[in-house]
């Protein structure tokens, strides 16, 4: 049983790599001034925000069947006889269109699966299924888990502005802000693969405060149960820092009358994928909250080999 899921997860490595045999992560292209690079393979959110800087042509585009095949194809090598591959929401990349039309080519069947969000909203479904996976879980219940944690996450932007959305199409109902004034710093949210406006704020400090508070609100929301939270950034570490701080201290404190909560495992710091950064901007930082199964309690190595950068290669 294999997870096959794409760089729009934002996952970082490690986690990739200790399911390895078990989870493998599908690059999403991004071309910059006509010259088209694979994510991981010549192309970071680094490389991203460098060129948004230089004012180059960035856009993306999804994986080709053939590279989703060989996704499948290496998880079937490494004794997979069923697979489900989770993806970014169709409203925002056609990724999961490739995925279906690969799933016919499969060594081995494959169920595609439109998360209906993006991020580590995405990534942590992907991982709860390929723990769920290497526990020996059969195929409908790696599905049914996948489905639960995507569809019930949480996402939220906060982002320096909207023309890099606009100039995507992916702007969403979020485009009600446009024409907002400079001083604005709009928050946005995901909510079934659409992007929404959350709220406005007018400094970068009362912004991450706010991205906190909603964080917390909603993980209390989730209810019961194992609930873990990400952090995204590309060039703005030192908010992601001070958001990470203050959604760790609430486990140690009330906020405001609040219950507090209690993270099931830390809090990853994921750094934004080159594709999605292309689309959002550099200056983004992103947060992410979801609910894991009971029995996902952290990753479980297999012991078997991981491709390199945890991204399936050519």
């Amino acid at each position: 049983m294999g997870v096959v899921t794409d760089s729009t997860a934002c996952l970082p490595d490690e986690l990739v790599a200790a399911l390895g045999g078990t989870l493998a992560v599908v690059p999403l292209t991004v071309t910059i001034d006509g010259r088209s690079l694979v994510e991981g393979e010549g192309v970071t959110g680094e490389t991203v925000a460098q060129a948004e800087e230089n004012e180059r042509e960035l856009s993306t585009s999804r994986p080709a069947p053939a590279r989703m095949v060989g996704a499948y194809e290496y998880l079937a090598g490494q004794g997979c006889t069923e697979i489900v591959s989770v993806h970014a929401a169709a409203q925002l990349s056609s990724t999961v269109s490739s995925a279906r039309l690969a799933a016919a080519e499969s060594p081995v069947p494959v169920s595609v699966v439109d998360s209906t969000t993006m991020g580590m909203a995405m990534g942590f479904a992907a991982l709860a299924g390929a723990r769920s996976a290497v526990r020996g879980e059969g195929f409908a219940a790696v599905e049914e888990v996948i489905r639960s944690v995507a569809t019930t996450s949480r996402t939220a932007l906060y982002v320096d502005s909207l023309e890099p959305l606009r100039r995507g199409g992916r702007v969403g109902r979020a485009g009600a802000l446009l024409g907002s004034a400079l001083s604005i710093k709009p928050l946005l949210r995901l909510e079934d693969g659409v992007i929404e406006p959350l709220a406005r704020v007018r400094t970068t400090g009362k912004a991450i405060e706010r991205l906190g508070r909603w964080a917390l609100a909603e993980a209390r929301a989730l209810g019961p149960g194992p609930v873990v939270c990400a952090v995204h950034s590309v060039t703005r570490q030192d908010l992601a820092e001070r958001l990470t701080g203050l959604l760790t201290e609430s486990a140690e404190k009330d906020t405001d009358g609040a219950e507090p909560v209690t993270w099931a495992e830390p809090i990853v710091q994921a750094p934004l994928a080159a594709a999605v950064t292309a689309h959002i901007g550099s200056g983004a930082i992103g947060v992410a909250v979801a609910r894991m199964p009971e029995d996902s309690s952290g990753p479980t190595r297999t012991g078997k080999p991981t491709p390199r950068d945890g991204l399936i290669p050519s």
